[in-house]
């Protein structure tokens, strides 16, 4: 007769399952409606999550050891994958980067992993409550590598949002990188010890092995969901979808008045701004003239700073920012279009005076904070 916990883990991933069908589907509902490639990526996580749980549930469906073993095999693969794929995503939100020199140990350690799991796993069955329960021998290769590749990653993510919570300005921002902070610790971290205990200690006895794995299974998938839940609640303001840093944001007419700015640093004064519209304006005329060139500038580039330009039909906005990244494309758009639209008529019969700009707070403080 199966005991309560032994069903309790059985039944988990299943429902676990659900969750993470359910992130999948708002994911790709929002990357084939937005094109954003963070949205993708996301996708990507969950798809990937929903195979190791269905894999997972094979084997504690399984009545042969070695479909069971199988299982097992391809759940860590894919859960590999999956921790993997989590750490670049990271590493996309924090450096507008998916791939970097810097996590190319990660990067051999996942892939010495999987090659042990194909090759030599070196595993340990047990008939528990009626259900083979695999694992990993002790001392085993696979295991040591799966171990350095989990304190690796928690260090290295843990390292990009530290970094990324003393660089962040905006409150929206800060929640965001408590939220994944907190699911990268349940979702990498935690699971590490039980893991370093098989390794040092050996496997604990069935019942006590059953509770450990369903206890990591609970706190890892929770880990996974938060991650999830933090960005779709980033979703509804694009910003937020990458680190970055904006410094200004300014619209001015096409004769070269400026009608609303918003500065979000003190090293930026008023007279910067007038400064800078003017300097811009100049250059785009300067460009046209020396190029022949009818269409208008997107981009200029400022040493380590990127000053990105949007054409209306009755304005001019630019934003300064630290690098262009598809959420800073996104958020820039939304501000000119929603600017436009609140402010259409007033643009058509604009006479100088500026202060009905003003109520572009909302519009920023929307989209930018």
């Amino acid at each position: 007769m199966q005991t309560i916990e032994s069903q309790i883990l059985f039944v988990s991933p299943i429902i676990l399952s659900a969750a993470s069908i359910v992130m999948f589907l708002l994911f790709l509902r929002k990357a084939i409606k937005t094109k954003q490639k963070m949205f993708y990526y996301l996708t990507i996580l969950f798809f990937l999550h929903i195979l190791s749980r269905v894999f997972q549930i094979g084997q504690y469906t399984v009545d042969v050891q070695n479909r069971a073993e199988l299982s097992f095999i391809l759940t860590q693969m894919f859960h590999m994958l999956l921790l993997y794929t989590l750490v670049l995503i990271l590493e996309f939100y924090s450096q507008n980067i998916l791939f970097s020199g810097k996590n190319t140990i990660i990067s051999v350690l996942v892939f010495l992993a999987m090659g042990g799991m194909i090759s030599s796993p070196n595993l340990e069955s047990e008939l528990v409550d009626g259900r083979y329960i695999v694992n990993f021998a002790q001392l085993s290769p696979v295991l040591f590598f799966q171990i350095i590749f989990y304190i690796m990653a928690s260090i290295w993510t843990t390292y990009l949002l530290y970094t990324n919570r003393k660089a962040a300005d905006m409150n929206k921002q800060k929640i965001l990188i408590i939220f994944l902070f907190f699911g990268i610790i349940l979702a990498i971290f935690i699971p590490t010890i039980p893991n370093v205990i098989i390794e040092i200690l050996g496997r604990p006895p069935g019942r006590s092995l059953i509770l450990t794995l369903l206890l990591m299974l609970i706190i890892e998938n929770a880990g996974i969901l938060i991650v999830g839940i933090a960005f779709y609640w980033a979703s509804k303001n694009p910003w937020l979808l990458q680190q970055q840093k904006v410094y200004l944001i300014v619209v001015y007419s096409h004769d070269g008045v400026e009608l609303y700015s918003k500065t979000f640093t003190e090293k930026i004064s008023k007279d910067d701004v007038l400064l800078l519209s003017g300097g811009f304006t100049a250059i785009g005329n300067l460009f046209q003239e020396a190029t022949d060139a009818q269409g208008s500038i997107n981009a200029i580039l400022l040493e380590d700073k990127e000053l990105r330009i949007i054409n209306k039909k009755y304005f001019v906005s630019a934003l300064l920012v630290d690098y262009s990244t598809q959420a800073t494309e996104e958020a820039h758009e939304q501000f000119a279009e929603e600017f436009q639209k609140r402010f259409e008529s007033k643009l058509k019969t604009f006479s100088g005076e500026v202060s009905v700009f003003n109520k572009a707070d909302e519009i920023v403080d929307n989209l930018f904070y």
